[in-house]
């Protein structure tokens, strides 16, 4: 796998869209490349936060 397409399916692993086999090869990327384990990173803290943001104005609602 390269990393434009693990930068790719990223979003959709912390989404628990990504197919198990295709998890599996982004994982394998993941476990070998820093660039693309760093980018995951601030994408699951990113996606964290705008869902607790969206949750505490729902809740203001």
């Amino acid at each position: 796998m390269n990393c434009r397409r693990a930068q790719e399916w990223i979003e959709s692993y912390i989404m628990g869209d990504l197919p198990p086999e295709l998890a599996d090869q982004l994982e394998a990327h993941l476990n070998q490349c820093e660039t693309c384990r760093r980018c995951y990173e601030e994408q699951k803290r990113l996606i964290a936060l705008l869902r607790r943001l969206f949750s505490t104005k729902q809740r203001m609602a």
